[in-house]
């Protein structure tokens, strides 16, 4: 008969510990992929607004209304689409900012895909130097259902009661990242 050690009574305890042990790495180590690229994003976008917004400054102002709205709108569209960023990962037609809503704002051109990156509006409130407000606004839905452009780009999965990644979400129950810019053209 086969003389039984405490070695192979201990081999099951092994791969149950390991099992154990390997979903929790999992588990953190998904969560900071999964947290990563929502930060990613809104971090691109931000900086890739400000880089638009900050690209209109070398459109001249002396053009006609008509004229100076469409060149600055197909500045922006340029930086927006030279971006690392895919098509998929990036929408426009953000909302009109609520912070500066007293202003009459009429959206940027579109793109050929149909977003448009901005808004602008006549600044009026010094009658002597009259300026333009440039809002640019990328943004793009981050959520576990609904369609391709707007579910997550990491599936969300959910353990316990907790979904990884827990994002904040609006009245409606969606997620939305945004990076946005004013700029005072």
């Amino acid at each position: 008969m086969p003389k039984i050690t405490l070695y192979h009574r201990q081999r099951g305890a092994v791969a149950i510990e390991f099992a154990a042990l390997f979903l929790v790495f999992f588990m953190v180590l998904y969560g900071i992929i999964a947290y990563s690229i929502p930060l990613l994003l809104e971090l691109s976008f931000q900086q890739v607004s400000a880089d638009a917004g900050r690209i209109a400054y070398r459109v001249d102002p002396a053009r006609s209304q008509a004229d100076y709205i469409k060149v600055v709108g197909g500045e922006v569209n340029k930086v927006v689409e030279n971006s690392w960023l895919p098509e998929s990962w990036r929408q426009g037609d953000c909302p009109v900012p609520a912070a500066a809503s007293e202003y009459n704002w009429q959206s940027l051109p579109a793109t050929a895909s149909g977003d448009s990156y901005g808004h602008i509006a006549l600044d009026n409130s010094d009658m002597l130097d009259p300026r333009y407000l440039l809002h640019t606004c990328i943004q793009r839905g981050y959520n576990q259902n609904g369609d391709a452009e707007d579910r997550a780009i990491i599936p969300i999965i959910s353990l316990a009661g907790a979904r990884i990644p827990s994002l904040p979400q609006d009245e409606q129950g969606k997620t939305i990242i945004k990076g946005e810019t004013i700029t005072r053209l």
